[in-house]
Parts: C-alpha cells; structure tokens; sequence
C-alpha cells in the first residue's frame, strides 16, 4: 500500500496540510501537523472544535505500518488512545488490500488482532468474571476482563472509521476461548454491543514493515522504550526508578507513595502518610539486570504479597466459587510470604521471577493460550480428575506493598485467588478477582539458577553459589517452551512427578555424589594406614594414587563431552557405581595382600608384634 491507494487528497481547513485519506468508511481525521480532528463528509474535511493530544508512548507502531495477517496485507491508517484512571491502552485501525478494517489492540505490551462481526447481545445478565459463559460461532467463551470506565478521555490520530468524541463511558468486556479472543463494546447510543473476534498475536508473526526505529523514537519521544531512568519523589525525595515509555504506576520505596508518569516527569498521584507499611529488604534491589539466555533483563518492580485462606479470599473478593478439599479450620495454615519480581526485557516483554520463603524461587509467565475449562465453573480445567494432574493448592494473596515500575496500578490490600494444578515442578495456575482472570505456567528453578542470571549484577544477594550460566539457561528455556496443552501430556506430567519426588536421584547425576560415596566406602583405609602399625609408606602412597585417579575417572574432567553424554541419557549413575565399585575394590584387595604380607613377615622377624 503506497500514496496511489489513497482515496482522496484535501487540506487540512485548520492549518493547510495535506491530508490523505485512504478508506471510503473513514468518518474522522486528525491532522498530523496541528492536531485539529476533523470530520470527513462527501470528500471534504471539516473542522471540529477540538485538538487531539496522543500521549507518545513509545510504541514501535505508527501511521503507514504494514504487516500481514491471516495471510492478507495491512496498513495501520489511525489510532484511539483510551486513558483512564488505571491506565491506557491503543487501538490501531488496520485497513486490508481486500478493503476489510481491523484492530489491533496494544495494552501492556500484549497485542490483539480483531475485527468487527456484528451487533449482537450475547448476555442476559452483568456477567461474573471467570465464571460466565457465552456461546458465539460454535465456541464457548469465557469472561476475563470487565471494564467499566465512566469517563475515559479518547485521543485519535490518523484517520478513524468513527466519531471521535473527547470523553466518553467506556464498557468493555474481553472473552476467550482457547487461542481465540473476543472483545464485546458497549457504546451508550447502540442498543447493542460490538462483537470483535480475532486472537492474541506477537509482532514478529505480522512481518511488520515500516515500523519505528529506535532514532526515530528517540527523535520524537526523547528516550527510548525501556530505557531506564531517575528522579526524586516529590512527596520524600528519595530516589526513584522508572522505565519510560513502559512504566506509568511507580511506587517510592522509601515512603511507598503513588505516583504516575506523565510526560517523563513524576507528578504526585496520592500521599498517604498514615499508611505504615511493614519494611522489608529486597534480595534483588530494582534496577537489577538478570542476564537470561543471552538476554538482559531490568528488575521493574516487586510486589510483597502475604497469602490469605481461600475462604477469607472468596470473602473479601466475594466470589461464586468453592475451594477444593478445604475446612475452615484449614485457613489458620495460610500464612506464608512470597515476592514477585517484574522483569522486562525490551524485545521480549514480561517475566515474572517469585522469591519464595526458604530461597525457594520460580518463574513465572502469562499463558496467551488458556487451557480448556470445564464450564460453567472458573477454576476446573478438563483433566483434572487425573492423578497426573492434580489441583495443588487453593489460596488468596494480598498486595503488603509495592515498589518499582509498573504499566498497571498496584495498591496495597488489592487480594487475588490463586488454584495451581498440575506438579510441584511445573504447576498450571490460574489468578481470579471480580475485573479478570488469567493463566500461567509457574515452573520452581534452583537458587543457584537464580544466582548465575544475576552473577554479574553486584546489586542482588543470592546465596548459594552460582550454577554454570548454560545450565541456567536451559531450566529457563524449559520453562517457556511448556504450554497449557503440555499439562494434559501424562508421561510429561508423570516425568515431572518423577523429578519432583526423587530429587534426590538427580543428585546422582553428578560427579560429586559418587565421589562422596567413594570417599565414604574408602576413608577406614586411611584411617588404618595411619592409626596401625601393619602398613609401609609404600602402601599409603599406593592408596593415595588409586583415589586420585578414582576422583580424576569418575568427575570426567577430562571427557566433558562424555560426561555430558551419559548424564543426557541418564545413565551416568550406573557409571559412577561401577567406577566407585572398581576402585574400591582395587584399594581393599591391595589392603587384604599387603596385610597378608606384612603380617607374615613381621611375625618371622620380632615377636613384639605379636602383643
């Protein structure tokens, strides 16, 4: 698509510039020099009394974009910028080669492709995130996300296929099923919602063209999308961290105040001085950088959460659900702590890295694919009456506090209801309040994997020594290659079982355990060549060499790739057994002879020895 598919030409009536207008269906332009919205009637451009005022973003996406979806061609002709009291997020009108529109939604860094069906209800009653179900085209449909936004501020740019007014109720209501993603609109003058369907997308599989450079960002914005920056909070001055052009909610972490960005300068939102949160040290300070499968990763924020019984979460969130195999003389038993680490990186998006009680961590990432739900109820997936596929846990947690960056609000006592399915090494976990629901795959990793992506960031404090960085990589790479379909895999779920409940086999997957037993069977050795008098020097250094080649044998040192072989096809336990077996038996049979020997000979030679 180039300047000749335009439609037609006109100038702007407010400052004389060119306008080009490309679809037949537009009803609204803004003009991209002095902002005026102008209203499209019969070829002609006519002047509103209002400017449009997009908030620059840093999105990679502007005017004149193509890509490719569902195999057809796409131009990105305009967008709303929808603000309101807990954030914002973009909507790009895209015109086809065929003449079709679509939109593609822009929020929180995730992205949706959908297009207008019809008007349609498809509810009789206010729907219950998570629990209400529609269905529509053959397909059921789950409630996630109910907004319900009383005077959004709408801004345009480019030319829209509608009316652009600047304030107006906001009703939206997002459903999935599976892939698959439907938005319903409610406007206050139809009679009946907009249906959209499309699905979850990644830039990538678009084949942009035409997008945003990082000079051009830094020409029009000033920084760069994910760079991070500093300032003083205006209510304590105490140092703050904040990631522009992502970030809008930061919390202070010395005085834990509210505050927004707008337009890279830190306005004070709220400050609550009665509010004393309890203070508690970070293990891995903000500002952070993890370094993760050859990726750099920013430490956003941390969210210090408490866990709450599920009956006192249901209560409190006052929903229509019940926990699985649960009394209330169960809810005194919820009492733990964990921290959750929002880690960014710019060319891959969000990570969740959770810091559990006893320096047992995990990671954690957001499903776009949801597993397949056993309707009418939220938190039954289909499965999981398996034995393989348990439901682990049912708990609430509540927000202690916050500080960092975040794209969302995040306020102290905000609760959530959590119910993980699945197995302690990889658990399917579902997150539930009234406005939303969401899915993820939470996998635990070793401290010391923790440890070696953060071994180059002096900030952080893990404690155990750092695992070799491939190694690490490889947990993580494990970790988001697993999808929801995954847990309905019963030799995988069965494998992880496995894992989890004999971990101590895996320990004898390495050098260091064999050679412990080694050190074990062989040390009476020493201590009878040192304590008695029946044995030479001779003896002692024959002793000393076998284990040393013993340690040098079974650690492999000198065969990595061998080593690495047998651990792959986990057979290096039957290695090291048969290593720690020879050995030692070399070393008792050579202490047997040269008893046998030295006995006789010394009772020829004095009698002493005899006493």
């Amino acid at each position: 698509m180039d300047s000749q598919s335009l439609l037609f030409h006109a100038n702007c009536p407010s400052c004389g510039a060119e306008i080009g207008i490309h679809s037949a269906t537009a009803l609204t332009a803004v003009c991209g020099y002095c902002h005026s919205v102008l209203m499209i009637n019969n070829g002609q451009l006519i002047k509103s009394r209002r400017r449009s005022a997009i908030l620059e973003d840093f999105s990679p996406l502007q005017i004149g974009t193509t890509g490719v979806w569902k195999g057809q061609q796409f131009i990105l002709t305009g967008r709303i910028q929808v603000h309101y009291e807990a954030g914002m997020w973009n909507e790009w009108h895209a015109l086809f080669t065929n003449g079709n529109s679509g939109w593609l939604s822009e929020a929180g860094d995730r992205f949706v492709f959908t297009q207008e069906k019809e008007k349609k209800s498809l509810l009789e009653k206010f729907p219950i995130c998570g629990s209400t179900v529609v269905n529509y085209q053959n397909r059921n449909w789950v409630v996630t996300d109910i907004r319900q936004i009383k005077q959004g501020r709408l801004e345009g740019e480019g030319e829209l296929p509608l009316e652009l007014p600047r304030r107006q109720k906001v009703h939206t209501i997002d459903l999935r099923s599976g892939k698959y993603f439907m938005t319903m609109e409610y406007n206050r003058t139809a009679e009946k919602p907009t249906i959209y369907v499309g699905e979850g997308v990644t830039l990538a599989a678009l084949k942009l063209q035409n997008i945003r450079s990082a000079s051009q960002i830094r020409a029009q914005s000033g920084r760069l999308k994910g760079k991070m920056q500093t300032g003083k909070c205006p209510h304590c001055g105490g140092s703050i961290r904040a990631v522009t052009g992502l970030a809008t909610y930061i919390i202070c972490q010395q005085c834990h105040t509210s505050l927004t960005l707008n337009k890279e300068k830190v306005q004070l939102l709220q400050a609550d001085n009665a509010r004393q949160m309890q203070e508690s040290e970070l293990t891995i300070a903000l500002g952070s950088e993890a370094r993760i499968n050859g990726v750099s990763w920013m430490v956003l924020g941390a969210v210090v959460m408490e866990e709450l019984g599920p009956l006192k979460a249901i209560e409190k969130l006052k929903l229509k659900i019940s926990p699985k195999n649960l009394s209330e003389e169960d809810e005194d038993d919820y009492d733990s702590k964990w921290t959750e680490y929002l880690l960014y990186a710019p060319d891959k998006g969000f990570l969740w890295l959770i810091e559990q009680e006893n320096n047992r961590w995990a990671l954690a990432t957001t499903l776009d694919e949801w597993p397949e739900i056993d309707y009418p109820s939220p938190l039954i997936i289909k499965g999981d009456k398996d034995k393989n596929l348990r439901c682990l846990y049912d708990y609430g947690g509540r927000v202690i506090y916050a500080a960092g960056a975040f794209y969302w609000e995040v306020n102290a006592e905000d609760v959530n209801y959590y119910r993980d399915f699945g197995t302690e090494k990889h658990k399917l976990a579902t997150t539930l309040n009234p406005n939303e629901q969401s899915w993820s795959v939470i996998s635990d990793v070793p401290a010391s994997a923790v440890a070696a992506w953060l071994q180059n960031d002096k900030k952080p404090t893990i404690v155990p020594t750092p695992m070799p960085i491939a190694t690490a990589d490889t947990i993580f790479q494990e970790h988001q290659n697993i999808k929801a379909v995954d847990f309905r895999n019963k030799k995988l779920l069965r494998k992880w079982w496995f894992e989890f409940e004999f971990r101590a086999l895996k320990k004898i997957q390495e050098s260091g355990f064999w050679i412990k037993i080694f050190n074990i069977i062989n040390m009476p050795l020493f201590f009878l060549i040192i304590f008695t008098d029946y044995f030479g020097f001779m003896n002692l250094v024959f002793t000393i060499m076998v284990c040393v080649f013993a340690y040098y044998v079974i650690n492999l040192n000198f065969l990595k790739n061998l080593k690495k072989l047998l651990q792959t096809k986990h057979i290096f336990a039957y290695y090291g057994l048969i290593a720690v077996i020879g050995f030692s038996s070399l070393n008792w049979k050579h202490y047997q002879n040269f008893k046998e020997t030295s006995t006789s000979g010394y009772s020829h030679s004095t009698g002493r020895w005899h006493k």
